[in-house]
């Protein structure tokens, strides 16, 4: 194991789709070098709890079979016996699929040359669960580390560094290449998940919560993008321009963070559905059609972008403003969005006290761990049972 993350840490630091892409290492004499999976990596599982890991790397040239299993941890999941990948290595090369049921384990792959090991090598911290990706504006992106980080271990990011200089140019430039590559790491304190997200904020515990109701490891990516609305999502999806004090949309902020999370991370982890916590910004918008009309064009475009037309969007609900200045329409935009296709109702903040949301929008302390479970909890078993998620491997449409 030493030696392994050292090696992945390089191979992986600018890399933009698919483990397969990455150079092949040498590895040492009687040694196995994993590519793939990797560390606190999280597979979306299907309707059945299951998904495949994909194995991949190098083993001495003699070897003539890999076998593979996994070890449950202490919380869920089903152990394996030793089970041979279909494909035999190749001048040392290997890859090939274990299937595995939902949980949290330690990988074990070993090289045979007839009967006898040559190598073998395990790797910690393996799941199949389900990974989530946030879009919005600041009540999605979060304010900092105003709330605790997730205390399950099953709960991974891709860690963010915000005052990285790759990080500082890909704000300029949307260059997904500069963002980071297929590292995971647990949602700890004051950790960021890429590609945008601010500290650890509710969504921390939000993982926390979903791990421990599905008792599965959980995956989160927060796409969302502080002082943005429906407008911007709905333009910056198609390209169109508009004036914003600091969104660049020549760059196509704020929808960029998404594109670039549904081509990046999500062709290999495999994803359950958005998160969207979307529309109070566009409180100014009298007309809830218009609303409607931003949300849904945003949305189908990233089922294009990504090809899966059945991508599961979980839609929150919220009257701005209330209980001065309601802002009626944007929930009605929002109760319409849920009655679309593949689209699945969210928290309903209008059931928060009025001091979780001090400015009718903002979640105060007390009201981001309600909307933590709240998130939670309207992800209950008819979301879970009908929602479609993606997994590495299934056909695009």
């Amino acid at each position: 194991m030493p030696r392994i993350l050292p090696i992945l840490i390089a191979l992986f630091a600018t890399h933009t789709v698919t483990f397969a892409e990455t150079t092949q290492p040498v590895p040492a004499k009687n040694a196995i070098t994993l590519t793939s999976p990797v560390t606190r990596i999280v597979y979306q599982r299907n309707h059945a709890n299951k998904a495949n890991i994909v194995i991949s790397g190098q083993c001495p040239a003699n070897a003539t079979k890999i076998e593979a299993m996994i070890v449950a941890r202490d919380k869920g999941g089903i152990s394996t016996k030793w089970t041979s990948l279909k494909s035999a290595p190749v001048q040392g090369a290997f890859s090939g699929t274990l299937t595995a049921t939902g949980g949290w384990y330690d990988l074990k792959v070993r090289a045979l040359e007839g009967q006898s090991i040559v190598a073998e090598t395990k790797l910690e911290r393996v799941g199949v669960g389900e990974v989530f990706v946030i879009i919005g504006h600041s009540v999605a992106q979060g304010g900092g580390d105003t709330n605790e980080f997730a205390k399950d271990d099953r709960v991974s990011i891709v860690p963010l560094e915000e005052e990285s200089p790759d990080f500082a140019e890909y704000k300029k430039t949307a260059d997904a290449n500069l963002l980071p590559g297929l590292i995971f790491a647990h949602y700890g304190e004051k950790m960021k998940p890429a590609p945008f997200g601010h500290g650890t904020y509710f969504w921390a515990r939000f993982g926390d919560f979903v791990a421990q109701k599905q008792n599965v490891p959980v995956l989160i990516f927060n796409a969302a993008f502080g002082g943005t609305s429906l407008e911007h999502w709905s333009k910056s999806s198609q390209g169109i321009q508009f004036e914003h004090g600091f969104v660049r949309a020549p760059i196509r902020m704020p929808y960029i963070n998404l594109y670039n999370t549904l081509k990046k991370y999500i062709p290999v982890t495999g994803i359950r559905a958005l998160l969207a916590d979307q529309g109070q910004n566009d409180a100014g918008q009298q007309d809830a059609s218009i609303v409607l009309k931003y949300y849904e064009q945003s949305v189908k475009q990233a089922r294009d972008d990504f090809g899966y037309p059945e991508l599961a969007v979980v839609v929150n609900r919220q009257t701005p403003g209330i209980p001065k200045n309601p802002s009626k329409q944007i929930r009605e935009a929002q109760e319409r969005m849920v009655k679309t296709p593949f689209c699945f109702p969210g928290p309903d903040y209008d059931k928060l006290a009025p001091e979780d949301r001090p400015d009718g929008i903002h979640l105060g302390p007390l009201g981001e761990i309600k909307a933590a479970r709240m998130w939670a909890d309207a992800l209950d078993a008819t979301f879970y049972k009908t929602s479609r998620p993606w997994q590495p491997g299934d056909v695009k449409k």
